[in-house]
């Protein structure tokens, strides 16, 4: 195996490409020299397939699922498998997902489904949620329960 060195800027514009969890930079450029290639194909001016990110604004914004999150972890007794918590996400948002949330992506996940799990990761590195918990066991904290109570008493005062 070949090791290759990039700049610290190259190494996060590579990150940003990434469609899944499990995407490996190797995965990424893979992708990328597929999508070089067929564009060698064809040199019109045909647009050029963008991977991974859609347009700010078409998708849901991943701090709107923290709510329904943190009420499924909530009634759940405070933890659940996150299989279980994504399943009733869906039915909890069924209605807010736009189009493009509900597309499926080159790795072959929902969008949706992939940013709730994006949301999770998000929740855990403001405290929302635990990282201590067992693998594949999603746990709300204190501070996920005060999130909750204060976003409710917002709610209340309009």
């Amino acid at each position: 195996m070949r090791r290759i060195d990039l700049t610290d800027k190259t190494y996060e514009r590579l990150l940003r490409l990434v469609t899944s969890f499990e995407d490996q930079p190797e995965d990424v450029i893979l992708r990328l020299l597929g999508e070089a290639e067929e564009t060698d194909v064809d040199h019109s001016s045909a647009p050029r397939k963008r991977f991974g990110r859609a347009a700010p604004g078409s998708v849901l914004p991943v701090e709107d699922y923290w709510v329904p999150i943190l009420q499924i972890l909530e009634e759940a007794g405070g933890e659940a498998p996150s299989n279980d918590v994504v399943d009733a996400l869906e039915e909890r948002m069924i209605d807010v997902f736009t189009h493009l949330d509900r597309e499926r992506l080159q790795s072959g996940e929902i969008r949706w489904r992939n940013r709730a799990r994006f949301a999770r990761l998000r929740m855990k590195e403001r405290g929302l949620l635990s990282d201590a918990s067992r693998r594949g066991v999603w746990r709300i904290t204190p501070a996920g329960r005060e999130h909750l109570i204060r976003q409710r008493q917002k709610d209340e005062m309009g």
